[in-house]
């Protein structure tokens, strides 16, 4: 390897353990820390923060960039290298030119705020009180346009954040697909309720914490995740976060008259976990950027598949039904599988998008992009976003939100910082379907492996295809490269529609 492409890989890898000590901290607040100490906290991910972006801007990596050819134009640099090597030089080059324009005291202003707004969303929440939390996303909000600011004063703050998780996308991007998606997914859901509604009753009995606990894990185990690499734990909202190359974390959460929370909670996150291990893109490479997702979206498809295609699939439950009855006992007592699937695939418009069923997700999405948006843009002031909120309830799912817990607090993203993100969620089920439809044409006996118990190979073929190559493909170039053309929603819809009209009859 050239010696200046070590160096760059030397000084990545510095930068890489930093940001993961950050993610320690996180990680700590968001399961186990006390709640007094979060004044500290925040000045200690600011401090963390800082050095990161130090380490990130150092001028010797923009010297060794154009030494190895590499510019804001030929981000590939010398047609010299090895393909990964040039793969790896468009990663870094993206990452130095976004870092370099962000100011240091910018960063570390920004961790700062997003540790205090996530404790009083934390806690907003638990009261229903939007405007204790309303100063605090005023000021993150505040932070984010300058940062878009900083990074490309020629385009629209929202499409400079759009970016930063999907590459490429724009605001008039994404509206053009939702705008199809979301027609296609009212059409489904008109036929759904011509027919018919599922009694789901059945998953509202009460199961203790420790019964939920043992069923994440089981699910966890069936799934192959690695003890051995990672850990599960609790927290307001669930979340993975990658702490190392084999360390990565995942959190659910239980309510104890809705175990399936938790169930699919779990199965979603380590689906985003599998994801996270399995991204090897080889020896020289483990702990720099190519070792991260292709985007955002790619990531959500594996958290999507394993939890809908497979975990909601009555493939899966022919064989693990029983074992779960017996881990939630009494609550599925006398309960036949055909039921139980039937019920866990229930389709109705709710107030909260994590335990939205697969028809109705995409709609909240598109809801919080609407909203983000508009708050990002100035559009729409804080202060209004509730009753901007319930508009758009009614508007999209016909639902009259009650309080703001059941509306603009239930998500932690905005406290979080993470204008740009949601959309990646619907996008993902997009990806998702596509990757599904590519594996059944290699795996014609899908549904039969599943049955037997066999994710392994399932795994396999995803741990190949997509998580391997982690960002050496832009998110186009993967999809192209896995099925065979660009992205088209076409396979999600023709998914829902085979699924939900066997479900529901129509």
């Amino acid at each position: 390897m050239h010696s200046d492409l070590s160096r760059l890989i030397e000084l990545d890898r510095e930068r890489k353990r930093i940001a993961h000590i950050g993610a320690i901290l996180g990680w700590d607040q968001e399961t186990c820390m006390p709640p007094k100490a979060v004044d500290e906290r925040s000045e200690q991910l600011a401090l963390i923060e800082s050095l990161a972006h130090e380490k990130s801007v150092r001028p010797e990596i923009g010297e060794l960039l154009l030494r190895l050819g590499s510019t804001s134009a030929n981000p590939s640099g010398d047609s010299s290298l090895d393909q990964i090597e040039r793969a790896y030089l468009r990663v870094l080059r993206r990452a130095w030119d976004r870092d370099t324009k962000l100011p240091a005291d910018l960063v570390a202003e920004f961790a700062r705020a997003v540790s205090l707004g996530q404790a009083a969303w934390v806690e907003a929440k638990k009261n229903n009180d939007f405007p204790a939390f309303a100063p605090h996303l005023e000021k993150i909000l505040g932070l984010i346009r300058r940062q878009a600011a900083c990074l490309d004063p020629g385009k629209g703050a929202y499409d400079v954040l759009l970016d930063l998780y999907e590459p490429g996308s724009t605001e008039a991007s994404v509206a053009a697909i939702f705008s199809r998606l979301r027609k296609d997914l009212v059409g489904i859901l008109t036929k759904i309720r011509s027919r018919p509604q599922i009694d789901d009753s059945i998953l509202h009995e009460t199961v203790g914490e420790a019964r939920q606990k043992a069923g994440s894990d089981w699910i966890m185990d069936l799934l192959d995740f690695d003890r051995g690499r990672g850990r599960l734990d609790i927290s307001a909202h669930p979340f993975t976060t990658t702490l190392g190359v084999d360390d990565v974390r995942i959190t659910t959460r239980y309510i104890p008259d809705y175990y399936p929370s938790s169930l699919f909670s779990t199965m979603h996150e380590t689906g985003h976990a599998l994801y996270e291990l399995g991204i090897a893109p080889g020896p020289d490479f483990q702990g720099t950027e190519l070792a991260e997702a292709a985007s955002m979206a790619v990531h959500e498809s594996q958290s999507r598949f394993w939890e809908n295609m497979v975990g909601r699939g009555d493939a899966f439950w022919k064989r693990n039904f029983r074992h779960l009855a017996e881990l939630v006992s009494p609550a599925l007592d006398g309960v036949r599988r055909e039921d139980f699937v039937r019920a866990i695939n229930r389709v109705a418009p709710s107030f909260i998008r994590t335990e939205a069923d697969e028809v109705t997700y995409g709609l909240h999405i598109i809801l919080r992009f609407e909203l983000e948006s508009d708050l990002v843009s100035g559009r729409l002031a804080v202060p209004d976003l509730p009753a901007a909120w319930k508009v758009k309830a009614r508007e999209l799912l016909g639902l009259e939100v009650r309080d703001d817990v059941h509306g603009c607090l239930q998500d932690v993203h905005w406290s979080a910082g993470l204008f740009g993100y949601f959309p990646s969620y619907a996008l993902g089920n997009l990806y998702a379907a596509q990757f599904a439809t590519a594996m059944r044409k290699d795996l014609p006996d899908f549904d039969d492996r599943i049955s037997a118990g066999d994710t392994a190979s399932i795994l396999g073929w995803l741990r190949e295809k997509v998580h391997a190559s982690g960002s050496t493909w832009l998110p186009s170039e993967l999809i192209e490269r896995v099925t065979g053309s660009a992205l088209d929603p076409s396979h999600f819809v023709a998914y829902l529609e085979g699924k939900y009209s066997r479900i529901y009859g129509y």
